[in-house]
C-alpha cells in the first residue's frame, strides 16, 4: 500500500508543489510506493504552478505539468501518512484543521533534520524524536519566495531538494 503524503504552503503555487514533484519523483526513483500531492491553506483552486517554480523543478529535473492549486481543507488531509509543510504556522494550520495529524505533521526542514540526525531513523519515530528539538526555531521555515527575485525562488528551490533528499531516505528506511 503506498504512502500518502501531503505538502502545504500557503499559495499552493511555489513552495508546496516544488515539494510535491520533487518527493513523488525521487521516491519513485528509490522505488519507494508514495503518493504525493498538495495544498495551500489560502490557495485559490486551479492556479497553475509559478513561473519561477517552474524553472527551479524542471532544473532539479522535475514536472510542473497538469498542475493546479487547491485550498487545504480537512476532506484533503483524511488518511495522510505524513504532511510536510513550508512553514511552522502551516504545520500549526493543519494541526488545527485536522488535530489527529499532530504526529504526522512536520516542516519539510524538520523532518529533514530528524532523518539526518539520526540514520537509524524512521517514519514511525519521527514524532518521538521531534521531543529532542526546538519545533518553534525559525529555522525549520522555508523562505516565502513569492513576489521575490529569481535568486529566492533558486534558494528555496535548493533548500526544498536537500530536505527533500533526507525525507526519501527516511522514508526508504521503512
Amino acid at each position: 500500500m503506498a504512502l500518502a503524503v501531503m505538502t502545504v504552503c500557503t499559495g499552493n503555487m511555489c513552495r508546496s508543489p516544488l515539494a510535491e514533484r520533487l518527493l513523488a519523483a525521487r521516491a519513485a526513483e528509490a522505488g519507494l510506493e508514495v503518493v504525493v500531492d498538495s495544498a495551500g491553506t489560502r490557495a485559490a483552486n486551479g492556479v497553475e504552478i509559478h513561473r519561477e517554480t517552474r524553472r527551479v523543478l524542471e532544473g532539479y529535473g522535475g514536472n510542473a505539468g497538469d498542475f493546479a492549486s487547491r485550498l487545504l481543507s480537512s476532506r484533503l488531509l483524511t488518511g495522510r501518512d505524513l504532511v510536510l509543510t513550508a512553514t511552522r504556522a502551516h504545520r500549526n494550520a493543519v494541526q488545527e484543521i485536522a488535530p489527529l495529524l499532530w504526529k504526522r505533521t512536520y516542516t519539510l526542514l524538520e523532518a529533514a533534520r530528524l532523518a539526518d540526525a539520526d540514520e537509524s531513523l524512521t517514519l514511525a519515530g519521527l514524532a518521538r524524536a521531534r521531543l529532542g528539538i526546538d519545533t518553534d526555531d525559525p529555522a525549520m521555515d522555508v523562505e516565502d519566495p513569492i513576489g521575490r527575485e529569481p535568486e529566492v525562488f533558486d534558494r528555496t528551490g535548493a533548500q526544498i531538494s536537500d530536505a527533500v533528499d533526507s525525507i526519501v531516505r527516511l522514508l526508504a528506511r521503512g
